[in-house]
């Protein structure tokens, strides 16, 4: 195994490698309406080493970190809603899928918001970005950090689980503490917090 913990890195980034594996095979054995399973197999160009892996090839993802300021300060917009896999209720961002073609991160960010919260932003950055499962998952998810958030009237409809959503204003610092003791569990909204977190105090980062 190589160590590069103490090589001189030019940057500090992932790198884009579909020629790090020859293809031998690939199939689809499920198809699905929100994703597909591909079983590959592939051999490593470095060592001839062959494999097979099983995944899960999903539409990409947005987020909405949704930030107001309070009474006591910084207050953070969570829902909660049940999700059939881990059997919970957890307490969430509001996020969806980019499964509308070509249309932009951002905007997809601002009609989620708009969907599950009847928010608007006045303003709506870029926060951070990550794989869900990459051992597993070929779905990327972005966060976006939404200010001056405002209500909206939508006609969008609200189906099964998304019928239950609740919606909470809560304090940042509590969200944060929920994140760090492992209470919180919701990949996007721990992403989003620590990211958050990281921005506002800079030079603890």
């Amino acid at each position: 195994m190589k160590d590069t913990a103490t090589a001189a890195l030019a940057e500090l980034r992932d790198l884009d490698a579909p020629a790090h594996v020859r293809m031998l095979s690939a199939a689809t054995p499920f198809r699905g309406s929100i994703f597909d399973v591909s079983v590959d197999d592939v051999e490593l160009v470095s060592t001839s080493s062959r494999m097979r892996r099983e995944y899960i090839r999903h539409d990409d993802a947005v987020a909405v970190l949704a930030v107001r300021e309070g009474e006591g300060g910084e207050e953070v917009l969570l829902i909660r809603q049940y999700r059939h896999p881990v059997r919970r209720l957890m307490w969430e961002i509001p996020a969806g899928l980019l499964d509308i073609e070509g249309e932009d991160p951002t905007v997809a960010a601002a009609r989620e918001l708009a969907e599950e919260a009847e928010l608007g932003a006045g303003e709506l950055v870029f926060l951070a970005s990550f794989f869900t499962s990459p051992g597993c998952s070929d779905e990327k998810l972005d966060v976006f950090l939404a200010r001056d958030v405002h209500h909206v009237e939508t006609d969008f409809a609200r189906e099964d689980e998304e019928a239950e959503i609740e919606t909470a204003w809560v304090p940042f610092d509590d969200v944060l503490a929920g994140v760090l003791a492992g209470t919180l569990h919701c990949p996007s909204l721990v992403v989003g917090v620590l990211a958050h977190a990281a921005s506002r105090h800079p030079q603890q980062a």
